[in-house]
């Protein structure tokens, strides 16, 4: 027994080497139980903060993918969506996996396992060690939600499938070519000033409002300038003002901003680009005014207009394609550099393209060099006759851009005063001092030299009147002062009226600034002048379009379309007639009941087109009717309680009502 005892004993040394065996096993043990990987399901993961807690841990999941950006220049992955969820609405049922690696096809149901991490904001999966195929075909977790910006939390919908139940506008384009993106929004924005006083509490109201977050459509292409354009149409080109509805995206979060991620090809409609202006009414005379972006035919490179001779032929291919387009018999022309010079040239080009002598220009009588701009005026020959000669309104400054011209009709010997004018613009400001400066109030600098050229012109007018022996005015050009501004309401003060406003509420607009629509091409006429317009038209050839089609742009077109960054604006008129302004409610359209609750009907409104819109003149519904009666449904358009303008549109007409939601 003592030797047994002995014999199994361990000794010092053995007992040494065991306790370094055993201590082996079990931090082996412990790395094998902290390395495995944590079976979590994506709302546990994702959590309720911005944050994952699991972050650098380990975590094995499983979701239905539901779509993929795997590929050179993609995103680098795939979205899971937790079908059940944890009916948490603070936490999102799906998560970014993040891998290179092609194996799995939208509709898989998977598991995964891999690394939390939080990178730019995006919670993700990465460092992917296994990827199972549980099925596949599986019906996608698509979650139906509106988007309201006034409440609205993204970290909930991080990496899901949503399906936006409204309609969309395409409110912005400037970023579609460089990276693939659009914004999106459920209403058009429009300018401020264009809707509201400035300064006024409405206008404060719309500040705020213009400023909430808009989605933000993109490619899911890290690549910069990639062709094709994936968001773009048959044309390459997506305007502003086009809509989506059913949208069905998924939210990415990249560098703490929040995107969606088109989910399947998004179909978008309306505001198509036209080929002629529309809806001006029974005319005898159509008269246009038009911004050319800085026309300049020789001396390039001053920094104004084109930089050489192949972008000025670009530019001038599309601005006489624009104008053929148009078909007017008087043209004001705005942004004209080398003045007769200019003028020259497009004279001579439109009646190559038409007929010898159609088109004539009034020589002013200026320098045909330099890089200052001017406004000119072109007219068809064969159909007017300049009666008397060009008058100037220097005072105040800028020179040579307050005009006024009359013309005869030769059909009826009938005659008009056409004053066209180019304010000084909203730029610059750093120089501006007094009242000059930015007040603030959302008209910018310069302001209070707008007031005095539209002062000026009052006068000027006035004389004009006596000196062509005729009362009739006409205002137009780009005033570069919205609606509601100070040089706008001068004029209406006098006497001038809004014709934007007599015929299209506050729907018309011109020009586009940070994705906020408005018109700064103004048209204003006297008593006399109003009662012979039959239609006001802004052709909508530019401003709805994105910069790179222009003459210098990446991707110019040989077209019309994006000749300027303004709307040229057309007018109908019946000289020496009478219009259908001032009586427009005879055509036997109804709208009933005007006390609405769920729904109102339009009647004999077949090939008309029906609007919506707000008295901050946005334009909430917008359809062209096939039928003779017609009803609204005012479910989708989740309208608060007001009053709203209802506008039933056609070729002869415009008919309007106003209608109160319960």
């Amino acid at each position: 027994m003592m030797s047994f005892t002995y014999l199994c004993r361990p000794t010092f040394f053995e007992l040494k080497m065991n306790m370094k065996f055993y201590s082996a096993f079990l931090l082996s043990l412990l790395s094998l139980t902290l390395s495995a990987a944590t079976s979590l399901t994506i709302p546990q993961i994702q959590g309720a903060g911005t944050t994952s807690a699991y972050v650098s841990q380990s975590v094995t999941t499983t979701g239905i993918v539901t779509a993929k950006f795997i590929g050179t220049g993609k995103v680098g992955g795939y979205f899971i969506q937790d079908s059940a969820g944890d009916g948490n609405t603070a936490t999102s049922d799906a998560v970014f996996v993040a891998t290179t690696t092609d194996n799995v096809s939208v509709g898989d149901k998977v598991q995964v396992t891999g690394t939390v991490s939080e990178t730019g904001g995006r919670t993700q999966i990465g460092s992917v060690t296994a990827t199972t195929i549980l099925s596949s075909n599986n019906v996608l977790p698509v979650v139906s939600v509106q988007y309201n910006p006034d409440s609205w939390n993204w970290e909930q919908y991080e990496g899901m499938l949503l399906q936006f139940n409204q309609i969309l506008y395409v409110t912005s384009n400037y970023y579609l070519q460089q990276y693939g993106q659009l914004s999106l929004n459920p209403v058009r924005k429009y300018s401020p000033t264009n809707q509201c006083l400035p300064g006024s509490a409405e206008y404060t109201a719309m500040v705020a409002s213009n400023a909430k977050s808009q989605l933000t459509l993109d490619d899911g292409i890290t690549t910069t300038n990639y062709t094709p354009i994936q968001l773009a149409g048959a044309n390459g080109t997506r305007r502003t003002g086009e809509r989506i509805s059913g949208l069905q995206a998924v939210v990415d979060c990249v560098n703490s901003t929040f995107y969606i991620y088109p989910a399947k090809t998004p179909v978008f409609y309306g505001n198509s680009r036209p080929a002629a202006p529309t809806d001006l009414g029974n005319y005898n005379l159509k008269v246009c005014a038009a911004n050319l972006e800085y026309y300049l035919p020789t001396n390039y490179g001053q920094g104004y207009g084109p930089a050489s001779a192949a972008e000025a032929a670009n530019q001038q291919l599309k601005i006489v394609a624009a104008l053929l387009a148009i078909d007017a018999d008087i043209y004001g022309l705005i942004e004209i550099e080398e003045g007769q010079n200019a003028l020259t040239n497009l004279v001579m080009a439109m009646n190559a393209a038409t007929v010898a002598g159609r088109y004539a220009f009034i020589n002013d009588g200026g320098t045909i060099y330099g890089t200052y701009t001017k406004v000119g005026y072109i007219y068809r020959a064969d159909k007017v006759s300049p009666y008397l000669t060009l008058k100037d309104n220097n005072t105040p400054t800028p020179m040579y851009r307050k005009k006024a011209q009359a013309f005869t009709l030769k059909s009826n010997n009938q005659r008009f005063i056409f004053s066209l004018n180019h304010y000084k613009a909203k730029s610059g400001c750093s120089s501006a001092t007094g009242t000059d400066a930015d007040q603030g109030d959302g008209q910018s600098c310069y302001n209070a030299s707008r007031v005095a050229e539209s002062t000026s012109n009052i006068s000027f007018l006035n004389t004009c009147k006596t000196y062509y022996g005729d009362n009739d005015v006409l205002i137009m050009g780009d005033l570069n002062a919205y609606a509601k501004e100070d040089p706008i309401t001068t004029l209406v003060n006098a006497g001038y009226a809004d014709m934007h406003r007599a015929f299209h509420a506050d729907s018309a607009y011109s020009y586009m600034y940070n994705g906020e629509a408005g018109y700064l091409d103004n048209v204003l006429a006297n008593t006399s002048m109003k009662a012979q317009i039959t239609g006001v038209s802004v052709f909508h050839v530019n401003s709805d379009e994105p910069a790179m089609f222009e003459y210098s742009g990446s991707a110019y077109q040989p077209d019309m379309y994006r000749y300027s960054d303004h709307d040229p604006v057309v007018v109908g008129i019946a000289l020496g007639g009478l219009s259908a302004v001032d009586d427009v409610i005879e055509q036997g359209v109804t709208v009933k009941p005007t006390l609405i609750d769920e729904s109102f009907t339009v009647s004999k409104a077949a090939g008309s087109l029906v609007q919506v819109i707000s008295l901050s003149g946005r334009i909430v519904f917008e359809q062209k009717v096939t039928t003779d009666e017609f009803e609204v449904q005012l479910a989708p358009l989740h309208l608060i309680p007001g009053v709203y303008l209802v506008t039933v549109a056609n070729a002869q007409s415009v008919s309007r009502s106003v209608v109160m939601k319960k």
